[in-house]
This record gives structure tokens, sequence and C-alpha cells, in this order.
């Protein structure tokens, strides 16, 4: 479901049947018992499907303990072999008996025997076995610590070998390390998910930083439980530290609200807010922040994080070494003739713009090609496609070794929209990233074009731009009136309006018909013109056009779900929800909460359409529920061979997969053993499994935010005000439409967001294109 950022929330139901399912697996029942205290050599370890462990091992009497640790009491998952404390009250489970609810549970260094059962089990001592780990303690007994803690090789080699001593005393190395980081942390008052963090990013040195300076912890923790715990002890209000930190938060602050830098008139109250009781001047933590390095001010009072600074530099220099740079082997003569080949497939000419837009693609290292929704951006895709891979084919064979074109889009529905119009495969940014990252992908030449720009963040392409040689042409293709990205920085915008970089923009509008009046409201719309729009009639609900369905604020949800009522017709019977799908009718919400927000208009839709079917398990969930996908998985989807087996890496033996990608929409198909089958509009198609419901929710109102760079059929835009509603959500909604689009609401509100000036582009960034 759509939230107030942008981002969906886990299916409804999900969060509530948790309780349930642990009282399935892990609840107990009874009294609270006393506080007690085991020290556990782990046998074993459950996990549940929320991130909790049931652990079973040996206290120090050998006898068998059964303890419940929840995510947020542990700093890492435990893991068979180690010994771990717990404490907290014994209870009753129905099934399993007493169980320990461990509202403490941390690692402990082994002692004694159990360390035959550590080195035995824990996977980090590959290759030693029960047999060699009763040796170790037959030889050294308790004075292997000693050997382990000096780090004696040598006598350790003598009974398991060199390779396994090295494994030994590095293993318990680490181990003794992040022991020594829990403890300390958790004395300091830091939770036991944070504290696991901390030793993950800083290791041992994790101590002496947050000693030198309480207020590292702000990258881990919010700044008020690390500036209460800091004062508490014994931090003064006017503490250099203290001062630079919280200009440092403050810019964070306006770096998750959007912004890159900020004006020091805007950062200084947030500076004097944070700093509370302290009375002074936040100029001077300012200057202390300039002065220690960590903040900067690329402009006059402008500041910026030092971090920002640096992607900002990067993304700027990375885009200005493409400019001018010149695409090898460019032949005018093979462009001409793949865009007449395009328009040949497509069945109209291209615009002058359009081809314009084709050469310059085929000539720069860096070009951006802007315009509204449906003005043909995708069909110029598919000719500059067409011309580079005519120019590819012309070149020697020793020049093509490495030479990709590429396609990238944000969402996975967007992906199959430029597939479909290309017809030629696209990935989404975050799986190009990770192929490049994580699974070894290497593209030393060709272009990479970014389908969508406006919805590309500053990190977002600092991070693909950092893994891409000069080599890689790009193209920036988008609409700068739609939506900005979720995430920080104006980049796209900035690109639009940089002289130095080539650029083209269309103006014609192709995909919607010009006898719906989609395109003149959005045109009106994108350029802050207020509009009358044509009453909806749900009697034929169905008719090309761009209507108004009245309604004051208290009737916007009922008349939404009449709206789609009226467009998708009677509820379907029993295991027939195909025309329901065909209908190709979307609910964009700018709200998750409230009568008219995603979260009941996605209830509502799912209890009416979805009441004849079949239910899948317990999950709020049927045969022909339209979901959403909320988390990129790599490990969804395998590809198959001809035979129906799955294809693995000839290098890694993984299957190779396509994943399931954050944004997608799917259809739940049909039952399956592990619960249910769903296929998604990008193709992917895999069983889903009750440990996937968080990364699930329903589908039928969506955010425009994840809605952007997809298209429907139908669209349904309850208007409700919302600090983020401004007109280029609006415009983004509307535009999503292809038939029809209805705004439900009312028209004063409707023209007052569209003349109002577009409050998500009030961002301040440093970045700048020569």
């Amino acid at each position: 479901m759509a939230a107030v950022n942008g981002e969906p929330e886990p299916m409804a139901g999900a969060n509530q049947r948790r309780g349930g399912a642990e009282g399935q697996t892990f609840l107990v029942l009874g009294e609270r018992s006393e506080q007690s205290s085991w020290e556990l050599s782990i046998t074993s370890v459950h996990a549940s499907r929320f991130g909790d462990h049931v652990v079973i091992g040996r206290d120090g009497t050998e006898q068998l303990r059964r303890a419940l640790v929840l995510s947020k009491r542990s700093p890492r998952d435990p893991a068979v072999g180690e010994t771990w404390r717990v404490t907290g009250p014994i209870q009753l489970h129905p099934e399993y008996g007493p169980q320990l609810h461990a509202e403490v549970a941390l690692p402990l260094v082994t002692k004694g025997r159990a360390i035959i059962r550590h080195l035995a089990t824990d996977k980090r001592f590959v290759g030693i076995g029960w047999a060699t780990a009763e040796r170790v303690w037959e030889r050294f007994g308790e004075t292997i610590y000693d050997i382990i803690r000096d780090r004696d090789l040598k006598a350790l080699a003598e009974v398991v070998g060199a390779d396994r001593a090295i494994a030994i005393v590095d293993g318990f190395g680490m181990l003794a390390e992040e022991v020594e980081i829990f403890r300390w942390l958790d004395r300091y008052g830091v939770s036991p998910r944070v504290a696991g963090a901390a030793a993950r990013v800083w290791g041992l040195g994790a101590i002496d930083r947050i000693k030198a300076d309480p207020f590292t912890m702000t990258l881990l923790e919010s700044w008020k439980d690390v500036d209460a715990r800091a004062l508490r002890l014994g931090v003064a209000l006017n503490d250099p530290r203290r001062l630079t930190a919280a200009v440092e938060e403050a810019l964070a602050i306006r770096f998750r609200a959007g912004s890159m830098a900020s004006p020091s008139p805007v950062l200084k109250p947030l500076v004097k807010r944070l700093l509370a009781p302290w009375t002074g001047d936040p100029a001077g933590a300012i200057d202390l922040a300039l002065a220690s390095g960590r903040v900067v001010s690329p402009a006059a009072e402008l500041l910026q994080s030092r971090a920002c600074r640096f992607m900002e530099e990067e993304v700027a220099r990375q885009i200005g070494e493409r400019i001018g740079r010149e695409v090898p082997g460019f032949d005018g003569k093979l462009v001409v003739d793949a865009i007449a080949k395009v328009e040949e497939e497509i069945g109209y000419a291209l615009t002058d713009a359009q081809r314009e837009a084709v050469f310059m693609a085929t000539t720069c290292g860096v070009c951006v090609i802007s315009g509204g929704a449906g003005t043909g951006k995708t069909t110029v895709v598919r000719a500059i496609l067409a011309a580079l891979e005519a120019i590819r084919d012309g070149l020697p064979t020793s020049q093509r070794h490495g030479l990709e074109h590429l396609q990238v889009a944000l969402a996975g529905r967007a992906v199959r929209r430029i597939s479909e119009a290309t017809g030629r495969p696209a990935n989404t940014l975050s799986r190009l990233v990770h192929d490049i990252e994580d699974a070894g992908r290497h593209i030393d030449a060709g272009t990479v074009i970014f389908d969508e720009s406006s919805m590309l963040d500053t990190p977002s392409i600092y991070r693909v731009l950092a893994q891409l040689p000069i080599e890689v042409n790009l193209i920036f293709i988008g609409d700068p009136g739609q939506l900005p990205p979720i995430g920080p920085g104006l980049p796209f915008h900035t690109m639009v309006k940089a002289t130095g970089i080539p650029s083209v923009t269309l103006d014609i509008v192709h995909r919607q018909d010009d006898a719906t009046g989609i395109p003149a409201v959005a045109s009106a719309v994108r350029t802050g013109k207020a509009v009358g729009l044509r009453r909806f009639d749900p009697n034929v609900a169905l008719t090309p056009g761009l209507y108004l369905f009245p309604a004051s604020k208290g009737d916007v949800a009922a008349k939404t779900i009449a709206a789609f009522r009226a467009m998708c017709g009677r509820v379907p019977v029993y295991g027939k929800t195909a025309a329901l799908h065909e209908m190709d009718v979307q609910i964009l919400t700018q709200v998750k909460n409230g009568p008219a927000g995603s979260k009941e208009l996605n209830r509502a839709v799912e209890v009416e359409y979805m009441g004849k079917q079949p239910n899948v398990e317990d999950w709020g969930l049927s045969v022909g529920s339209k979901v959403m996908w909320l988390k990129n998985d790599y490990s969804k989807a395998p590809q198959l061979d001809a035979k129906g087996k799955p294809v693995v890496d000839k290098v890694t033996g993984d299957p190779i997969c396509a994943g399931f990608m954050n944004g997608s929409l799917g259809v739940i198909t049909k039952p399956h053993p592990k619960g249910a089958w769903v296929r998604f509009d990008d193709g992917a198609e895999d069983a889903i499994t009750a440990a996937d419901l968080e990364k699930l929710t329903h589908g039928w109102a969506i955010s425009v935010h994840k809605a952007q760079g997809s298209a429907f059929k139908r669209v349904i835009i309850p208007v409700v005000r919302s600090k983020l509603l401004d007109r280029t959500m609006l415009y983004t909604a509307i535009t999503r439409g292809i038939e029809t689009v209805v705004l439900v609401g009312d028209i004063d509100l409707i023209n007052e967001i569209i003349e109002a000036a577009p409050a998500s582009l009030q961002r301040n960034t440093a970045l700048q294109f020569v």
C-alpha cells in the first residue's frame, strides 16, 4: 500500500498475523516468571519469517534449553556452535514446554569444553569436525584459550595442521573483538541491533571511535537518542563535538527531505532546535562544522555535507568528461536507414525533433532528451537503439567486444513497457547495479539509456556512474514536469537546464488521442493553468476522456470505489478474474492512510472483487488478487531451459534468476503447495510463501510515485489534500492514463493545486554542469 512518502507498506494483515504466526510457532502461555539467565552452547537455530529466532542449546550442566531471541534484542543472528547469554522470563510453550523469552541476548567467547562443540559445528571453522575438536581439547584443555589468544599457531598446527590452525585463531579473534564491542556498547546504552551494525561498520575501532566522539553514532541511531546519551555521560551543551554534529544532523534531515545542500538561513533554525536547551548562536556551530571540514560551503550561504559534495562533484565530473566525446564508427547513412526502418515498422514518420534526438544520441558521449508524457520518447529510444546496433555491426569484429547498448528504468512495469516498445530487453536500474557490483558483470563500452530519468536521485546516478567506464555513453530521457525522485537531488532537472549538455525537447503528444482531452489537460496542469473538466458519468464509464467525478472530502473514497465499480462491472464469478485484469483499471493515490488512502481502498476492492475467489492460506489474498512487490529479490523467478530445468551459472553453479523487482505489479494466478503462484507485469513468475508476505502488498490502489514510468488504460485519482500533493504529482497521475482518467474530488482544490508552485521541486542542490 502506498505510504505518505511514496513507499508502500507490507500487505494489509501481514503484521497483524505476526502474532498468530508466532502463536503457532513461538508464542508461550502462562504467567511470566522471574528473570533467568542461561549461557547456551547453541545446537540449533530456527528462524521465523520476521527475523526472530528460537535457539536451542546446552547450558553449563549440559541440559538442553530453549530460548526465543527477538531480532531487536540481539546484535546479530545467532549461529550454531556459538555460546550466547540469554536473559529473560521463562514461560510455558503449549507444545515445547519451558522457553526463555530473551530480553537481553549477547554472544560470548566460548569457555571450557564448549569449545569442542563450537569448533565442530561453527561454519567458520571449515574442515574441523567432532573428532578433531575432541583431539584439540584432549591435547590442550583449558590452555587452548591462551594458545588462541597468543596466536600460537605452531602448537595448534601440530594437532590440526597449519591451515586449520590459522582458521581457529582468526575465527576466535574476530569473535572476541565482536563480543568486546557488544559488551562495551551494551554498557554504553546502545541497543543490540545498533551495536551489531557498529561492529560491522567499524570493527574493533568502534569503541575508540565512539569514545572520541559519541556523536559518531548518529550514523546508526536517531539524534534524540545519541544526544540524550551523550549529555547523560557528561558531554557539555556547548561541546564542539555536539555543535558540529548538530550541523551535520540538520543537513542529514534536509537530505532525507530531498535536498543535497541547504541555505544557511534555512539551516540555522534547525540547528538551534537540535541543540536545545543550548541558547548560543547556531552560526557559531556552523563555523565549527566548516572548520572541521565535515561540512563545506560550495557557494555563498550554501552548506553541504562532505559526502553530498563528493557525490555531486563525481556526477558532474563523469558527465563533463563525456561532453563532446564522439561515438566511434558513426555513419550518418546507417542512422538514416535505421530511422526509415523504424518508421516502416511503426507506420508513421518521426517528427523533426525526434529525428534530431536520434542523430544527437548517436554522435554524443552524453545527451538529454526531454518532453512531456506521451511525446514519443520511447519511439526515439527504439530508433536510437536500431541506429546504434547498425553502427556496431559496421565496426570490425575486434572493436565489438564488450560493447553493449542497454536501456534501464526504475520500475518493473516501465521495464516491460520499454521492452515491448523497442523490441529489446531492458533492466531495472537496481538490477543493473546488482549485476555489476555483485555478479561481476563488465560493461566495457557502448551506451546506457536511462528511461524516466526525472525519477533518478543523485545517489543513484552516482552509484551507477561509478561503475561505468568513460567509454560508456549516457542518454538521459525523461520529463522534468513529472514528480522528482523520492531520493535527494534533482540531477535530471539540472541537466535539462545545463547549456553545455547536448539536449533535445520533444513537444508533440502521441500517447493519448487528442480527442480524449488528456493531452490538453495534462499540458495545462504541467504549466500551472487552471482546468475545466467534463463530468464523469458512471453509466458510460469506459468512454475515453478525462473527467471529474465531483466529491466532497467525505465522499472521495466512496466515489472512487463507485468509479472503479462502474469501469470494472460485476464482481467476477469463481475462477473468472481475467476479464477484470484486462480492464486495466488502476487507482492512484497521494496518501496511504485515511478513507481515500491506498490502505482502505485496497481493502475495499479486495473484499468486494475477490469475495468469490478461492483464498490463499490465511494471507488476505485470493487467486486473482492484484499485488505489488516491495523489495528487490534476485533469488526469485529462475530461468528455465527447454526441459523446464533451472539454468545455472557456469562459474558459481547458482540458478540464474530474473528476480522480483520493487514496484512490479502482478496477479496471484493459482495455488501452489508452498503458498501461491504469482506472475508480474515484467514477465517474472514464481511461487511465493509465507516468508514473502512482508515483501508484498495489494496492488489495486498504489502511490503515484510507484506508478511513475508506467501506463494504464484507465486511471482513477482520488484527490485529497496532503503535504505531497502538488501539480507534479497531479500531472504524473493524469499522464499514466491512456484512454480514460477520472479525477475524484473538488475542482476548486484541483485548480488550487495546479496554480501553486510545485513544492516537490523546491529542493536545494549544488550540482553544476559545465
